[in-house]
């Protein structure tokens, strides 16, 4: 009899299968979010391979946004929660739904003059206002969103400010009888400005994520142009494809 046919995995380079292994590790909860990593020669050791090889593993651990390295410190489970860009749910019921502790600071509640790109894509007059919300997102404590929302000002008097620290814009608006029925949106990469840099507790012109959205109710009228900035130091955009599905969604890495 010939040699035992090698399978797909003994054909992977070593340094994959090392990646796949701590991954699973991460992912299912077996190593969970703030554990300091074993020391790198005892990983070495454990899987028979040199430094390096397991470097490289490593190195995929954190650009997958699963580890941390803190200087003086060292490897530890990155604190990591998606949002997924395939449904209606709202950032924070996202992550909060995956354990995040998540808290909402409220900047600003007014009325405006809109801008006039906010005022079209509203469907607005020349003369009319807007109901402007401004929120901070927190993720452990950690500033990770600052999120400019601008409503029909018509919509204000059925919106209390203080109520979104609690509850989600799409929730209110749904009790009111305006359910979002659909959502387009948009990412495009920016710097952060100085008074979203304050919010955001980082330096300004900070490299950033614009996700711009535009929510409709089922009758096709526009609800909300809502502008959301990640810092590009917490969030990345992961896309997992298969030959009949794609899954897309954001990536905070909160340390």
């Amino acid at each position: 009899m010939g040699p035992a046919r090698r399978t797909a995995d003994d054909r992977q380079p070593k340094y994959l299968r090392i990646h796949a292994d701590l991954r699973d590790r991460i992912t299912s909860g077996k190593w969970p979010p703030g554990l300091p990593l074993p020391a790198q020669r005892e990983l070495a050791s454990e899987f028979g391979v040199s430094i390096m090889t397991l470097r490289q593993a490593l190195q995929l651990l954190a650009d997958d946004g699963l580890i941390d390295t803190r200087h003086g410190s060292g490897t530890f489970v990155a604190s990591r929660y998606a949002y997924h860009l395939g449904h209606l749910r709202s950032f924070a019921a996202d992550l909060a739904g995956q354990g995040a502790e998540i808290s909402t600071r409220l900047l600003a509640a007014d009325t405006i003059d809109p801008p006039e790109p906010v005022g079209a894509r509203l469907g607005l007059g020349a003369s009319s206002q807007v109901f402007r919300l401004r929120r901070l997102r927190l993720a452990d404590d950690r500033p990770v969103i600052v999120q400019t929302s601008y409503l029909p000002r018509e919509l204000a008097p059925a919106i209390d400010p203080d109520d979104l620290c609690q509850r989600g814009l799409y929730t209110v608006l749904a009790e009111h009888g305006l359910a979002v029925a659909r959502t387009t949106e948009t990412i495009t990469p920016t710097t952060l400005g100085p008074a979203d840099a304050r919010d955001l507790a980082r330096s300004g012109g900070t490299p950033a994520l614009l996700s711009h959205q535009v929510s409709f109710a089922a009758d096709g009228a526009p609800l909300i142009d809502d502008h959301a900035l990640l810092p590009g130091d917490s969030v990345a955009i992961t896309a997992s494809r298969s030959a009949d599905e794609l899954d897309v969604h954001y990536t905070l890495t909160i340390g």
